[in-house]
């Protein structure tokens, strides 16, 4: 018996500083008030945005399309009046003008020239050409020589 009252007496701190039931029910009841409260409030923000979105779709789709219908044919009429003066532009540049007698004679020269040089360049490929090909020639005989002197077999 006297055992038993001193387990009991062991166990009352425990039974009096356990409030583990009550903080788990107050932590339960605060969580339900909160996601009430924020629920209902996300709602109305909700309600609240889909009516703006609403007044403004249609309020300034109408006032848009105005404005757009408006300034677009202001832009069609200003780029039709460049356009008009762009070809008239283009037709004063159309016209042929035929080159001068001092003109002709100097193209003339610049094409004979030309042809000259070019004639001239080919040439010059022509010698290098040939003197690349006699200096193997000479190279291959010098190797040929030397090679019989020495005795060298290929």
């Amino acid at each position: 018996m006297i055992s038993q009252v001193g387990r009991e007496f062991y166990r009352v701190p425990h039974r009096i500083l356990d409030h583990r039931v009550f903080v788990n029910g107050e932590i339960e009841t605060f969580l339900d008030n909160f996601e009430v409260k924020r629920n209902d409030s996300e709602v109305e923000k909700l309600f609240q945005v889909t009516e703006i979105v609403g007044s403004l779709k249609y309020d300034l789709s109408e006032r848009c399309i105005a404005l757009g219908n408006q300034k677009l044919t202001e832009l069609a009429t200003g780029v039709n009046n460049l356009l008009c003066g762009v070809e008239a532009l283009l037709e004063k540049a159309k016209v042929e003008r035929t080159p001068s007698a001092n003109l002709q004679e100097a193209r003339l020269a610049r094409e004979q020239r030309k042809a000259e040089f070019i004639n001239n360049l080919q040439h010059s490929y022509q010698r290098i050409d040939n003197s690349f090909e006699e200096k193997e020639e000479e190279i291959a005989e010098l190797y040929s020589d030397l090679q019989l002197k020495l005795n060298i077999n290929k």
